[in-house]
């Protein structure tokens, strides 16, 4: 199998029994734009169809803006700050997320 289709296998065994919580830990790494895009759409669905919380981990804004309804940032094991995705990305009000948004923050 490709990294992709282990990837759509290992979402699909996750979501099979439906739960209410399903845990996401950089779920599109090292994968191809048409893999990240199956399975963002399948994630988006999933919780549209089931109402699931879904946590999803990740270094990519760019993913966290297209899927997420609420930001955290967690630095050394913790919440720094949490909002809305349009507020947390737009007006932060901590300055090491104002600097992460920016791309000036190393971690």
């Amino acid at each position: 199998m490709s990294a992709g289709e282990a990837q759509r296998v290992a979402f699909a065994r996750a979501i099979v029994v439906r739960p209410d919580l399903l845990l996401l830990d950089e779920f599109t790494a090292n994968l191809d734009p048409t893999n990240v895009n199956i399975l963002e759409s399948a994630v988006r669905e999933y919780n549209r169809q089931t109402g699931a919380t879904i946590v999803l981990v990740t270094h990519n804004m760019f993913q966290a803006k297209r899927l997420a309804h609420r930001v955290a940032l967690l630095l050394d094991g913790r919440i720094v700050e949490v909002g809305p995705v349009k507020e947390f990305f737009e007006s932060p009000q901590d300055p090491r997320t104002l600097a992460f948004v920016r791309g000036e923050f190393a971690y």
